[in-house]
């Protein structure tokens, strides 16, 4: 028991020196130091390509090893359950690290989100045939964006194209309007149309942007978003509403 509290003081004073020592550094140089800190707190743990236990392990760090936090992926609300990642610097590289495996110098809800999300999972919890599980699978997601020439003025639509992401075989394109309002239009291939009648009223300048998505199933709201949402692009569409809007005076 007294080894084990001795352990336990031993890390915690680890962190503080790390943290102290970072706040130490910025104000000798007049500068803000924003390095976020981990301690790992059990031998052996797994590093990770990405951020779930079905990417491949890279390496492994002993107890008490420091570590710096680049980002997180997941929320902690009341307890561990397998969704919250640390992205670390691991080497000449960037790893993740299952958050439970390390003590914080902030809150886990602090730090930055690094904009990737948990693999999808099929109805027996496995990760679907198709991904590639050697690299985190958003950054594989790279390509070019484009769009027709499309006005609105008459009868034209704007296709849009967009990278594809293997494993993925659904992919949705969001148009926003300038007030917010999203519109979706979902395609199985990496082509998509928006079409003018199926947009609102609003005239302005709309931003599209589209992700890509893992499904078994004909129900919407059952598919998974495997990436955050990439901008594609932006055009112009007039006001289509059944009156003529009055324009401010002046």
């Amino acid at each position: 028991m007294r080894r084990r509290w001795a352990g336990l003081w031993i890390g915690l004073a680890a962190l503080a020196l790390l943290v102290g020592g970072a706040a130490a550094l910025a104000q000798d140089g007049d500068t803000t130091i924003d390095t976020i800190y981990g301690l790992i707190t059990v031998d052996q743990a797994e590093v990770r390509v990405g951020p779930d236990f079905a990417y491949d392990a890279i390496g492994r760090l002993v107890r008490d090893t420091s570590v710096v936090i680049i980002g997180r992926s997941g929320d902690f609300f009341n307890r561990w359950d397998g969704r919250q990642w640390l992205k670390i610097q691991f080497g000449e590289t960037d790893a993740w690290l299952y958050a439970r495996l390390a003590r914080t110098s902030v809150a886990f809800n602090s730090i930055p989100l690094a904009g990737t999300r948990l693999l999808p999972r099929d109805r027996n919890g496995r990760v679907p045939e198709g991904f590639d599980l050697s690299s985190d699978i958003c950054t594989q997601w790279q390509g070019n964006f484009t769009q027709s020439a499309g006005d609105f003025n008459g009868s034209n639509r704007i296709t849009v194209t967009y990278p594809a992401l293997q494993g993925a075989n659904v992919y949705s394109v969001i148009a926003i309007s300038p007030s917010g309002s999203r519109t979706p239009f979902d395609s199985e291939t990496t082509e998509a149309v928006i079409l003018p009648e199926s947009l609102p009223w609003e005239g302005g300048t709309y931003t599209w942007r589209v992700a890509p998505y893992w499904t078994d199933s004909p129900r919407r709201y059952n598919w998974q978003q495997v990436c955050l949402l990439q901008t594609g692009g932006t055009f112009e569409k007039p006001y289509t509403g059944p009156y003529t809007p009055t324009p401010p005076p002046g």
